[in-house]
């Protein structure tokens, strides 16, 4: 069974999201400013060279950056962990309290001090905590939204296709769902919001996502407890016109930007 939910939790203060529904592949498919070189951060890795002054592994330039992404996504036990750089001779530069830092980084998957380094110049840190879930630290914020958009786009074009039998393996188009939108969102995301993808098909023209906010707290989504949490709005696409919105429940909501 597909996941029908997307849990987003925003900590504005480290720039990072915590998610549950997103993975590994989405960040690769859907990134636009892509990392042109990785430091990872586990230890077990025994991909890319040896970095003799860290005691990193890293994967220098974006055509083996990329071949690196395919080659841990096909595995089936996998721990994906990994900090960008811009340039090769800065890691040779680095302290070994910064060395230290990332050390922590990578072992406790939160950050000592700040989660960006001033000599790696790092756009990105990204964890996979468990198959399903992932926390991504993003210097751009605006590069998540992006993300989230296509994402959230491509659930409901398959959601909204209907099931997939032998006679009907038509998949919907659906006009992606704009940015800007997305970021209107923030104030509620910083609270921990789930999309519900639960509907099949359209329903009157329409594909409707109710928006819940359950906060930082999993437990709610992984039994489904968030459809008995307050709903603050719903994402509508509208087929007719391939046009969305989003509706604000009847109460005024301090989580949603006009």
């Amino acid at each position: 069974m597909l996941q029908d939910y997307l849990y987003i939790h925003l900590d504005a203060i480290s720039n990072s999201i915590l998610s549950k529904g997103m993975s590994h592949e989405d960040f690769n498919r859907y990134t636009i400013n892509r990392p042109e070189n990785l430091l990872l951060l586990n230890q077990n890795e025994r991909e890319g060279e040896y970095e003799t002054h860290t005691g990193f592994r890293v994967i220098r330039g974006m055509e083996e950056v990329n071949q690196y992404f395919s080659l841990v996504e096909s595995r089936s036990h996998r721990e994906i962990k990994w900090v960008d750089f811009n340039e090769y001779d800065v890691l040779k530069r680095l302290t070994p309290n910064e060395i230290s830092e990332l050390l922590y980084f990578g072992h406790m998957k939160t950050q000592l001090r700040s989660p960006f380094f001033y000599q790696l110049q790092n756009n990105f840190a990204f964890f996979e905590l468990n198959p399903e879930t992932i926390k991504i630290y993003y210097r751009n914020i605006e590069d998540f939204y992006q993300t989230l958009s296509q994402k959230i786009t491509s659930i409901v074009s398959r959601q909204a296709s209907g099931p997939r039998t032998f006679f009907n393996r038509k998949t919907v188009t659906v006009s992606e769902l704009p940015k800007d939108m997305v970021s209107h969102l923030k104030g509620a995301m910083q609270e921990g919001i789930v999309f519900n993808f639960s509907q099949v098909g359209f329903v009157d023209d329409k594909y409707v996502v109710p928006i819940h906010v359950v906060e930082d707290n999993l437990r709610k989504v992984d039994n489904y407890h968030f459809k008995q949490e307050i709903k603050i709005g719903t994402l509508i696409y509208s087929q007719k016109s391939n046009e969305w919105e989003i509706v604000k429940e009847e109460f005024e909501s301090i989580l949603l930007k006009q």
